[in-house]
C-alpha cells in the first residue's frame, strides 16, 4: 500500500495531505475545475521551472484539459529533428537587437487540419524572454501574436504589461484561432472561471493559524 502525498505545513506532524491528481493541499486542489477539450492543434508548454510551483499558475490545468497537450519543464530544451509545423505564441519583439524576428503568422486553412503543433513559454515576461535567449532554435520558428485579446479574466494574479493573459487564455484564444472553432475552446473558459474563483474563496479564508494569532 503506498503513503499518502503529503507536504510540509500543517497537521499529522507539519505535514498536509496533497492531492493525486494536482499535487496541492487537498484544501487548494484544483482537480473539479478541469474540463476535458479535444484540441485538434497539439500544444506544447515550456515552462520555466520558477513557474512550476506557481499555485496560481494556469499551465497544468490547460495541459489537464487538453487531450494533446505536452508540459515540459526547465531552461534548455533539445531542438526537434525538425521544425516544420511548429508555431510559437509569442509577440513581436522587433526592438530587442538580441533576438531573432521571424515574420508574423496567421492560421490558414492547412493548419486547422491539425497540420499545426502550437508552442507556448510559461513564465514571467522576463523568464520566457530568458527562454528564448537560452533556446536560440525558438527564435527561428513563426510566431503567432495575439491581436486585441478581449479583457483578462485572470483576477488572482498582476499582469506586468496591458496585453499579457495568462497561459490558459493565450492558448485558449490561439488554438481557437488554429481550428477556427471558439466554441470546442469554451470549456477552457468556464475552467479559467471556475479556478480563479477557488484562489478568490481560499484568499478570503482565514487560515486556521490566524484565527488565534499564532504564526
Amino acid at each position: 500500500m503506498e503513503a499518502p502525498l503529503v507536504s510540509p505545513g500543517g497537521g499529522n506532524g507539519g505535514r498536509r495531505p496533497l492531492c493525486e491528481g494536482c499535487r496541492r493541499p487537498l484544501s487548494a486542489c484544483w482537480c473539479a475545475c478541469v474540463r476535458p477539450v479535444e484540441n485538434l492543434s497539439p500544444l506544447l508548454i515550456l515552462q520555466d521551472p520558477g513557474e512550476a510551483g506557481q499555485a496560481k499558475g494556469t499551465a497544468a490545468l490547460l495541459a489537464r484539459c487538453l487531450r494533446q497537450a505536452k508540459l515540459r519543464v526547465g531552461e534548455r530544451f533539445e531542438a526537434p529533428v525538425s521544425i516544420e509545423g511548429l508555431v510559437l505564441l509569442y509577440p513581436e519583439t522587433r526592438g530587442d537587437l538580441t533576438l531573432a524576428t521571424p515574420a508574423l503568422w496567421r492560421p490558414s486553412l492547412a493548419s486547422r487540419h491539425g497540420l499545426t503543433t502550437l508552442i507556448v513559454l510559461d513564465g514571467t515576461w522576463r523568464r520566457s524572454r530568458r527562454l528564448l535567449h537560452l533556446n536560440p532554435w525558438l527564435q527561428t520558428l513563426p510566431r503567432l501574436a495575439l491581436e486585441a485579446p478581449p479583457p483578462s479574466r485572470y483576477a488572482i494574479r498582476k499582469a506586468q504589461a496591458p496585453l499579457q493573459r495568462s497561459t490558459l487564455e493565450a492558448c485558449a484564444l490561439a488554438l481557437a484561432a488554429l481550428d477556427g472553432d471558439e466554441a470546442r475552446y469554451a470549456p477552457l473558459w468556464q475552467a479559467m472561471e471556475e479556478f480563479v474563483a477557488l484562489h478568490q474563496r481560499l484568499a478570503d479564508t482565514p487560515s486556521p493559524r490566524g484565527r488565534n494569532g499564532a504564526r
